[in-house]
């Protein structure tokens, strides 16, 4: 991936990170989603240090929100 999954700041984005989703896990999922692209934007980027930076936060960020996932599934 070498464009941003998107901008908050676009109108197409309603000035929203992601879809907040009718009921909290639909926002959740497209949190998630939305952390793993931006994952993957970050990983085509290079690896400098301030880069490293940001991939450890970023996968600090999605196996927190994996945590709660798992934490409240319901079957």
């Amino acid at each position: 991936m070498t464009r941003p999954p998107g901008n908050s700041l676009d109108s197409d984005q309603d000035d929203r990170v992601i879809d907040l989703g009718v009921e909290l896990p639909e926002g959740i999922r497209h949190l998630r989603r939305r952390i793993a692209e931006e994952i993957a934007y970050n990983d085509a980027k290079g690896r400098s240090g301030y880069r490293m930076g940001m991939h450890d936060g970023l996968h600090f960020v999605l196996e927190a929100v994996d945590a709660l996932m798992s934490e409240h599934a319901t079957d």
